[in-house]
């Protein structure tokens, strides 16, 4: 679907709505409470971040990643609710970073497989950061 017509799918309100979670996303990282560190954790257990690896340097990964306008956008609906997925690189590992409507982290990881897992769960391409801007 072309970003025109996604954007003609989603109300203006929600094109607000976008805009204001990606603003507060680049602004500052922020986690529903107390998942910050679960999250953290999951990752270093997993094997995408080092053990040594703190949480100021997980959200430089994420920041570095909702802030390069060249990185792709992505609409995901689960329960009447609009999520937001940047699709980038962190060096050669590339990551998904997903937050809510309100800009609040959900996850951020490296899929194994990463056009497999935005396909099968029906995410929606918008296109690069800049380009959502542009047409927002």
């Amino acid at each position: 679907m072309a970003m025109d017509k996604i954007i003609r799918f989603i109300s203006s309100e929600e094109q607000k709505q976008l805009i204001e979670a990606l603003n507060s996303i680049c602004q500052s990282i922020q986690w529903k409470t107390g998942k910050e560190s679960v999250h953290l954790k999951k990752r270093q257990r997993m094997g995408h971040l080092s053990s040594s690896a703190s949480l100021h340097d997980y959200e430089k990964i994420i920041s570095g990643l909702v802030t390069d306008n060249n990185n792709i956008l992505y609409l995901y609906e689960f329960r009447g609710s609009y999520y937001y997925a940047v699709r980038g690189f962190d060096g050669e590992t590339e990551w998904l970073v997903i937050f809510g409507p309100d800009g609040i982290m959900e996850t951020a990881f490296p899929p194994e497989n990463m056009d497999e897992y935005l396909n099968k769960r029906g995410f929606l391409f918008m296109g690069k950061i800049k380009e959502v801007l542009k047409w927002t």
